[in-house]
């Protein structure tokens, strides 16, 4: 794990404060147009519109939120590319709503396609906020459960595109199967983390001195590796 510099972690600090009051205030705007189409009286189609706006944008909202809590972390790009994904599935939902017609296979097929990649990219973000876990078992079952993500992904895909070219017997079987496997790992890994107690980052001190560095992380919400390049950055001269 490569140390950050103070300013690029000031950056991200402030980028990550800019993307969630962008996300409050875009919820919060959909959110009051919904409790005024509600209040109106008249639930006809514009008024199913605005819910339904509303409700696109706080779903997607919480992916964003998932992806951004990469930001600062070795594999932020990720994240980054998680949010991206997640503001064009929203885009193209909320056309789908105003759009008032059929607008195509074509669309409807890119718009599952982002959507189905927004959950994948939204809860595999989650599980890589343990990508920096010593245990060699939280490491192993997260390796598996994000490629197993990859494979549903990639099978859900290849059925929204070409559906006409599957086996109705196997391939509905085996996505299932793959399925079932990466929802077993997306819960058996985080509790695995929770129980398994990390490897001490600084060998060589004695039990009190880990213990005083592993509550300061806790009170910085960082890693403790993650918090002793933080001291030896600031200790260091010059």
């Amino acid at each position: 794990m490569t140390r950050d510099d103070p300013a690029p972690r000031s950056v991200l600090s402030t980028l990550r404060r800019v993307i969630v009051a962008v996300i409050v205030v875009s919820f919060a705007l959909a959110a009051i147009g919904g409790i005024v189409v509600l209040l109106s009286g008249s639930l006809d189609e514009t008024a199913g519109r605005v819910l339904g706006t509303t409700a696109v944008i706080g779903a997607f909202s919480v992916a964003v939120l998932c992806c951004a809590a990469l930001a600062g972390r070795r594999l932020q790009t990720f994240g980054m590319l998680g949010a991206a994904v997640s503001v064009l599935a929203a885009i193209l939902s909320i056309w789908a709503i105003w759009s008032g017609g059929y607008l195509g296979d074509g669309f409807y097929q890119s718009l599952s396609t982002a959507i189905a990649a927004t959950a994948a990219f939204s809860l595999a973000s989650l599980l890589l906020l343990l990508a920096d876990r010593r245990q060699t078992a939280v490491r192993v079952g997260l390796t598996i459960t994000l490629a197993l993500f990859a494979v549903v992904l990639a099978m859900v895909v290849y059925l929204i595109w070409w559906s006409d070219t599957v086996d109705d017997e196997v391939f509905p079987r085996a996505l299932g199967i793959a399925g079932i496997l990466a929802a077993l790992g997306a819960v058996v890994v985080p509790v695995i983390s929770l129980l398994l107690r990390d490897r001490p980052a600084v060998a060589g001190l004695p039990p009190a001195s880990v213990a005083r560095l592993e509550a300061e992380a806790a009170r910085r919400g960082v890693t403790l590796e993650r918090l002793v390049d933080e001291l030896l950055d600031g200790a260091a001269p010059g």
